[in-house]
């Protein structure tokens, strides 16, 4: 197959897309701008949400259902109408991506088989820990989460994962041993997220913390998956020596149940949670920010580790194979191998007790945040599209 002037046109399929903003979206939308940028073609297959108008006009909605409130997930009927899908299906492609193994995933596997073109799959979600939490059956849904991972995998001309962990567990589940696996992080935005006093200090008087308080941060999905309960334990203990904030910033089902825990821990003038905030408005908490600190084990990658760290924060979180490469023990933050309170605030205040080392992790961070940046990592990604199709 060739591509004109080796610039290709790819499909994005998923069933996960704006409004929703999560982990996949985000993942989503960095490789389509920097795709762009390239001067290739993207365009997205996802579900119709109702009341929402796309702007850009390369996406393809279809017919779908909610069946999820929240986090809100929806399944799309790909193949209806059929005048609808026949024009879809008569749209020309180099590469059929996708971002799932649901319905829309399907249709990636069709139009693949039916342009006789690349089916890529990206095996964001961990599904079978998420069947736990928002699945009321614990025991056989799991065990489907694992079997759809490995047979949709299966299905695939290659496979990408956004870390050696999901690699790891995908050849657990029965991913066959010679299917290619490419470990590939959502790269960062390092023009968007970077250092900025002025914006972080416009945060602290926004929020009405004092412009000398030390802000520990966490961004994310408030839902139980993410552990943030850790979090207000781990700052209890903090405070029994340092005077600091808690940042929460995010929404989910958890939301309400942590606000009463702080409560309870007697640290609630000490939190601050923010609820959902427009994602191009994050970059200023993180700035306002001095460490960045991360509960779940849970994680395929960890998006906003990167985020933090390409505007300069240390990390102390969890210790997780989802974030090899990304948080270097000791060298921009710490790892902690025993999930206690007590350990991570020692971490926490170890790092706020040293100025010294604050700098040395710092400066780590945003080195380490350029390694892995929107437009190096989409440029790996046109490397394994290469790897498959004729140029």
């Amino acid at each position: 197959m060739m591509c004109y002037n080796n610039l290709m046109k790819i499909g994005f399929f998923t069933d996960t897309y704006l409004p929703v903003v999560n982990g996949v979206e985000i993942s989503i939308e960095t490789f389509r701008k920097s795709l762009g940028k390239m001067g290739h073609k993207v365009f997205i297959y996802a579900p119709y949400t109702p009341g929402y108008k796309d702007k850009n006009p390369n996406v393809f909605r279809f017919q779908s259902i909610r069946v999820i409130k929240k986090p809100e997930m929806r399944l799309a009927f790909p193949f209806l109408p059929k005048d609808h899908f026949g024009k879809i299906l008569d749209f020309k492609l180099d590469i059929a991506h996708s971002h799932t193994p649901f319905s829309m995933g399907l249709l990636a596997k069709y139009i693949a088989d039916h342009q006789k073109i690349p089916l890529v799959y990206t095996h964001h979600t961990h599904y079978p820990e998420y069947a736990k939490f928002y699945m009321k059956e614990k025991i056989i849904s799991p065990l489907l989460g694992r079997f759809l991972s490995a047979w949709y995998s299966n299905l695939s001309n290659t496979i990408i994962v956004p870390s050696y962990k999901m690699k790891r567990l995908l050849k657990e589940y029965g991913v066959k041993k010679k299917k290619p696996i490419y470990v590939l992080p959502t790269g960062v935005n390092v023009k968007i997220f970077k250092e900025s006093k002025k914006a972080g200090l416009k945060i602290k008087e926004e929020l009405g913390i004092a412009k000398k308080n030390k802000v520990l941060i966490f961004v994310g999905r408030m839902g139980k998956e993410k552990n943030p309960g850790f979090l207000l334990k781990a700052t209890k203990e903090v405070l029994k020596k340092r005077n600091v904030i808690l940042l929460m910033v995010g929404d989910g089902p958890f939301l309400n149940g942590l606000k009463e825990m702080a409560k309870k821990l007697g640290i609630e003038k000490n939190t601050i949670f923010t609820g959902a905030i427009p994602y191009q408005k994050i970059p200023a908490y993180y700035q306002a920010s001095d460490i960045f600190v991360f509960s779940s084990l849970t994680e395929t990658q960890g998006i906003v580790i990167l985020e933090a760290l390409a505007c300069g924060l240390p990390v102390v979180a969890l210790k997780d194979d989802a974030f090899k490469g990304i948080i270097i023990n000791n060298k921009n933050g710490f790892l902690i191998k025993k999930p206690w309170p007590e350990n991570f605030a020692k971490k926490i205040l170890e790092i706020l007790k040293k100025p010294f080392l604050y700098k040395r992790f710092s400066i780590s961070s945003r080195k380490i945040a350029k390694d892995f940046s929107a437009a190096n990592q989409a440029k790996k990604l046109i490397n394994i599209y290469k790897s498959l199709i004729e140029i």
